[in-house]
């Protein structure tokens, strides 16, 4: 293993995210923010709320229509999930700070790409690919969003959003200034949208890789055992019973250093891991919320558009984009659990074996402390957890086919 700076090593990892949260108006890490960063973040979020009450004000007007109303409402939930990230970011950037420097302090070394076990890719590998990833996200849904709302500008003379405003926002420059406005939201919600998944996907891959550092230390102990009682041979047979006494005790006094060091390392995680579960539980309670409730009036507007292409595909568009999110904050969370899990197991499998009784005894601590299971929660009562997702697919499947039902018998009984 290759030591690296731990300063330098952060800066990389957190980069894109917290460019792009930074990007949708929130500056986290940051000790001073500028002024001209201050008046920046002003602007976006006007800019941001301003379209959101157009589009909700657009609904209210449009409510004698069905189709167009699903429309609106379907807008209005996927824009409240960017409001909910927006505020509740604002609220805890402290807290974000305060998981980075907590990630800063741990001892980073260059890890095996690949388990060893089940030739799976490390979360050591994944969290350098998350940047990229996120990265990629934002640039894909910056060039087609802008392109298509380009597209409708110049052929329909429409805005980037369908929204309604007291005067006729149809005329120049009017109609210039409200779609640079609405330019403004767009940028706040894609950077957000991708931004705090990637830092979310950030903080969990930090624990995850550092989880299994431990895992890979404490399984290391028996080969620092069988090498040490190689490398110290003997001439005779008495030479030999003494120096393997002594080689015990020394290689027993190392072992003992090696599991003080994880036990220490251990706790480090559990402290980062705890502070994440702080930081984070309230946020995902609100965030699952909208998001269960976003995923269910997409399934009621794809039943009320049914027989429109164009409508439904956005629906399941805009379906699955919401789905991902889940699958992202789900996922990693459920591999969290099991990375810690994992430090359990590998206590138990060490060659502890023969080994004097204070350590078995720090081995137990371990075994002890890694046994209570540790699972990220919304409202510190939904695991975040493939689980959930499940069952939020379940949920939102079982409305869709209970009201596609219920059209088809409306509609049978209509024609009868």
């Amino acid at each position: 293993m290759v030591n690296i700076k731990t300063v330098g090593m952060t800066d990389k990892l957190f980069v894109v995210p917290v460019f792009l949260v930074r990007l949708g108006g929130i500056p986290v890490n940051m000790h001073k923010v500028p002024k001209l960063n201050c008046i920046y973040n002003g602007i976006l979020a006007v800019c941001y709320y301003g379209t959101y009450l157009s589009v909700i004000m657009d609904f209210v007007n449009k409510r004698e229509d069905i189709q167009e109303t699903m429309k609106n409402v379907r807008m209005i939930f996927g824009m409240a999930v960017v409001a909910w990230m927006h505020l509740y970011l604002r609220y805890i950037r402290r807290d974000i700070d305060y998981l980075i420097h907590l990630a800063e302090s741990f001892n980073w070394e260059i890890l095996p790409t690949r388990d060893p076990d089940s030739e799976n890719v490390t979360m050591n590998e994944f969290m350098f690919r998350v940047g990229r990833l996120t990265k990629f996200a934002w640039a894909l849904t910056i060039v087609f969003h802008g392109t298509q709302s380009a597209l409708r500008m110049l052929t329909s003379h429409s805005m980037v959003f369908t929204t309604w405003y007291p005067f006729d926002a149809s005329i120049s420059p009017i109609y210039e200034i409200a779609n640079l406005k609405q330019g403004l939201a767009s940028l706040l919600i894609i950077s957000l949208s991708t931004g705090f998944p990637g830092l979310y996907a950030t903080f969990i891959c930090v624990a995850c890789s550092q989880l299994e550092k431990l895992r890979a230390t404490i399984l290391d102990m028996r080969q620092t055992r069988v090498t040490s009682e190689q490398d110290r041979g003997a001439e005779t047979d008495q030479e030999e019973t003494q120096g393997q006494v002594r080689t015990s005790e020394e290689v027993f006094h190392h072992m003992q250093k090696q599991l003080n060091y994880c036990i220490r390392h251990h706790q480090q995680i559990k402290r980062y891991m705890t502070a994440l579960e702080d930081t984070m539980n309230f946020m995902f309670c609100g965030l699952f919320l909208i998001l269960l409730a976003a995923l269910c009036i997409i399934a009621f507007s794809a039943v009320t558009s049914w027989g429109d292409f164009t409508d439904v595909s956005q629906a399941l568009v805009m379906y699955v984009i919401l789905l991902c999110n889940v699958f992202v904050f789900c996922w990693l969370g459920s591999q969290l659990s099991e990375q810690a899990e994992s430090v359990r197991d590998a206590a138990w499998g060490c060659d502890w074996v023969g080994t004097p009784v204070p350590f078995q005894r720090c081995l137990i601590f371990i075994i002890a402390a890694a046994n209570k299971e540790f699972t990220l929660t919304a409202g510190k009562f939904v695991p975040v957890s493939n689980k959930t997702m499940m069952n939020m697919i379940n949920q939102t499947m079982s409305f869709f086919m209970f009201l596609l039902h219920m059209k088809s018998k409306h509609e049978g009984k209509e024609e009868n």
